[in-house]
């Protein structure tokens, strides 16, 4: 069984015609260990050509004997936002890319916001070509992640949380400008993952940290957030993987009928509670906390991962993996190969004599 064919096997609950997984799949995420392989820096390794970062994904699989079932064919998401003319900026040379400036200053400029177009982009263009080069090679095999930022999230990035939420919670600015930023956000995130999937990504992810229940209260995601998501997962031609990018318990029965084929949790989702509000519809990605990671021992690393294992691998549906979004720059080698290796010890499916599977000790 390959990466893709397990892949499908658990998020569809062995029910959806692929079989039953063999062990549960693993999708941790390097995206700057990259820099390991070209022993540059991040920000020098993100500059570097298409070739070369699709040439390092396929090397740090290759580091772990092709375990991992799935490569990122997205160097970072912050990247999305120069689809609108803005550019990025490193505050250190290791550090993830950030927003240099915002492009909204004030919400009376929403009325001349023009429409992003990642055709603009060197760098989206230049993601597009790593997915192609992972799609045409490695692809076959493994499942290729592509993954852009949520429209209900991307206004806080042109024009900073503080102006996003602003506008959100004065009815008065709700009123007037919120529909026309949020039309020109999904518009844009609709066509940037629609050309990710052309490109040959297996699965987008929709980064979605705003939407979170540890941003907004329920009443407000309802209202305002989940009809959205769901408008916008339904526009995308290919397999969605919803990611909040904080607390998503309390609001994961809204995502049951979604159209996501999985949702991605953190270590504060309780992994069980969230499949049973799903109800056997959309699998579970998830949960061992990246940023612990970076002070954790292998041997933590194992444990942890452990415990999510027997807490998602019963009934299938289950996917380990870090929480998002990315493994920071320093978490180790030897912390990921922990995560990754769980899966062989502890995530097998063993066909009893009678036919039935249970878990592997």
């Amino acid at each position: 069984m390959n990466s893709i064919e397990r892949v499908l096997a658990a998020l569809t609950y062995g029910q959806g015609g692929h079989g039953t997984p063999d062990r549960v799949p693993v999708f941790p995420v390097p995206l700057m260990q990259g820099a390991l392989v070209h022993k540059c820096t991040v920000a020098e390794y993100f500059k570097m050509p298409a070739q070369k970062i699709a040439e390092a994904q396929v090397a740090i699989n290759q580091m772990f004997e092709g375990v991992p079932d799935g490569v990122a064919g997205f160097p970072n998401v912050i990247q999305d936002v120069t689809g609108f003319g803005m550019g990025l900026k490193y505050h250190y040379a290791n550090s993830t890319p950030a927003v240099d400036g915002m492009l909204i200053q004030s919400p009376q400029e929403i009325e001349g916001l023009k429409e992003g177009k990642y055709q603009g982009s060197p760098d989206l263009c230049k993601t597009l070509e790593i997915i192609e080069r992972l799609a045409c090679g490695i692809g076959k095999e493994k499942v290729v992640i592509g993954a852009c930022i949520a429209p209900f999230s991307l206004p806080s990035m042109l024009m900073g949380t503080a102006g996003w939420m602003r506008l959100l919670y004065t009815p008065r600015l709700r009123e007037r400008y919120m529909q026309r930023l949020l039309d020109i956000c999904e518009k844009f995130t609709v066509s940037w993952a629609n050309a990710q999937l052309r490109a040959g990504a297996h699965v987008v992810v929709l980064a979605d940290g705003m939407a979170s229940a540890t941003m907004i209260p329920e009443d407000v995601f309802a209202k305002h957030a989940c009809g959205l998501i769901k408008r916008t997962i339904r526009q995308i031609n290919g397999m969605v993987a919803y990611e909040a990018v904080g607390r998503v318990e309390p609001y994961a029965h809204y995502y049951a009928d979604s159209g996501a084929v999985a949702i991605l949790i953190g270590e504060d989702d309780d992994i069980g509670v969230c499949k049973q509000a799903l109800g056997g519809r959309v699998g579970v990605i998830g949960n061992v906390n990246n940023m612990k990671m970076r002070r954790w021992p292998p041997a933590r690393v194992a444990l942890m991962a452990k415990r999510a294992i027997n807490a998602g691998m019963d009934g299938y549906g289950f996917i380990l993996a870090n929480q998002g979004p990315e493994l920071p720059f320093d978490v180790g080698l030897e912390q990921i190969g922990a995560l990754i290796n769980a899966v062989e010890v502890y995530g097998r499916y063993e066909k009893k004599e009678t036919g039935e599977f249970s878990l592997a000790a």
